[in-house]
């Protein structure tokens, strides 16, 4: 891991490759150039590193070089590099909702699945299992119980 004037260098000189393989093929972001310095090694913490005002500099000088061959105004520019993050936070916020629902199946199999062993325990063994389980368990193993009792009559 570098630190001060090394990690300073080794920012810079990332942001030199980056710039020379073009904005379709590595365009500069902190979460972009975040990856690629982890990756090497360098950095171990997170986006922070890159919050002093020279590395802000940095960045914003090489992202300003990056984007000089789209001959883009200075307000075209920046809403380039907005874009860019709306974009990055739209698909890391589409990712999360996709693990949440993802999560949110699973959960509800899990329980099923638990609420099944449950009843069958209750229907085997003399076992008590409403003292046993968790409580925010209680109130789905009751209802389930009761439209098993309306099922059977």
């Amino acid at each position: 891991m570098l630190r001060g004037k090394e990690l300073d260098e080794a920012i810079e000189n990332e942001l030199r490759l980056m710039v020379a393989e073009g904005i379709e093929q590595s365009p500069i972001s902190n979460t972009a150039l975040h990856k690629r310095l982890f990756a090497k090694g360098f950095v171990k913490g997170g986006l922070s590193t890159f919050s002093t005002q020279e590395r802000k500099a940095l960045i914003q000088k090489y992202t300003t070089e990056q984007l000089l061959p789209l001959n883009l105004k200075e307000k075209e520019q920046q809403l380039y590099v907005n874009k860019k993050t709306r974009e990055a936070l739209l698909q890391t916020n589409q990712a999360l909702k996709n693990k949440v629902n993802k999560l949110e199946s699973e959960l509800n199999q899990n329980t099923a699945t638990l609420l099944e062993i449950a009843n069958q325990v209750k229907l085997r063994t003399d076992i008590e299992l409403d003292d046993l389980l968790a409580p925010y368990l209680i109130p789905e193993l009751k209802a389930k119980t009761n439209l098993k009792m309306l099922d059977n009559r």
